[in-house]
């Protein structure tokens, strides 16, 4: 079991004046966004696997170009009218075993995602790692190698006068979306730090939490609390909390911290799949939905989905006494009868 200590001093300002639409949790994924770019451009991910390509000295084979799904007008486009070496462009599977960080430089002038690349062979984050030790088979390597040439290909071919400045561009847009993913992630962690960390600091105060045993200034942070009348709360990726007795699945909270509300639909429907879950294992768990912006559409769905038993704002739980009030006793005294 993970345990983490943490000094309970509850939620600070950040010296910035607040207007209408800015609070300590937005200030706080807005900074996060903010040092997540700027650290990831200042690393030049993209020039040290440009160089990383420059830097190989085999020879390469070329010769069976049809067999690593490189098309013929677009091989003659590149070597000929743009006189580029050829391994700039099109990925060869020794250019991947001899150093794999070189798929992140391939991956980008294809314009593919970490996560589309899963899709066609699987992880590549370590494979892509700067201090990587992966060791790739040949096998694997003309897999990848074929995968990425298919794309470059493609574009290169739906282009017009695409030059290597071009793919260099593109490799950037791929980081970003990259990063895109990385951030959601962050915003995700913010949230449910914050939630979990005031429904513990709550029950320390109430008296509430038997195992493990803590202070009210000196909170213990862990997966797992043994709550009065038997009830235990669980910290999980999904759901993010429970609450249980003995078997009895008795209540559950999704916390969707993300703020752009173009998103709101879709991390809802990702909180109904552990909804529906949830109410398979026990039809009477009641299930509350915690989110960082709500929108009428979703206000909409929401209020038609039996599934639902409340919905609360994150943003004015951590900052409204009065709204923290009504999610507790919402929570601990209607739902758990606790208090």
């Amino acid at each position: 079991m993970r345990v983490r200590v943490v000094k309970a001093n509850g939620l600070r300002r950040n010296g910035l004046t607040m207007g209408k639409k800015s609070n300590d949790y937005t200030d706080a994924l807005r900074k996060i966004k903010s040092q997540l770019l700027v650290s990831t451009l200042q690393r030049k991910k993209d020039h040290l696997a440009f160089k990383a390509v420059k830097s190989i000295r085999q020879r390469l084979n070329w010769e069976q170009r049809s067999d690593l799904m490189v098309d013929e007008e677009v091989w003659k486009y590149v070597v000929t009218k743009l006189a580029c070496d050829p391994k700039l462009v099109f990925c060869h599977p020794s250019v991947l075993i001899e150093n794999p960080l070189t798929s992140f430089y391939y991956r980008g002038l294809s314009g593919l995602s970490i996560k589309a690349a899963k899709d066609y062979f699987g992880a590549v984050e370590n494979m892509e790692s700067e201090s990587t030790r992966t060791k790739l088979g040949i096998g694997k390597a003309k897999i990848i190698a074929q995968t990425y040439n298919t794309f470059i290909c493609s574009i290169i071919e739906n282009s017009t006068d695409w030059t290597l400045e071009n793919g260099k561009r593109t490799i950037i847009a791929t980081l970003g979306i990259t990063l895109d993913g990385v951030m959601r992630n962050k915003v995700g962690e913010i949230a449910e730090d914050r939630i979990k960390h005031l429904l513990v600091q709550w029950l320390a105060d109430k008296n509430l939490i038997v195992k493990p045993k803590g202070s009210k200034k000196r909170i213990v942070i862990t997966n797992e609390y043994e709550l009065s009348r038997g009830i235990t709360m669980r910290f999980a990726s999904e759901p993010d909390v429970s609450f249980a007795a003995g078997d009895t699945l008795l209540a559950v909270i999704e916390i969707k911290g993300g703020i752009d509300p173009a998103g709101a639909l879709e991390r809802y429907g990702a909180a109904r799949k552990s909804f529906e879950h949830a109410m398979q294992v026990s039809p009477k768990c009641k299930n509350f939905y915690l989110g960082g912006v709500f929108t009428a559409e979703l206000d909409r769905r929401m209020d038609n989905d039996r599934l639902v038993e409340k919905s609360f704002n994150i943003i004015d739980i951590l900052q409204q006494s009065q709204s923290r009030r009504e999610f507790f006793l919402e929570v601990f005294h209607h739902t758990l009868r606790l208090v």
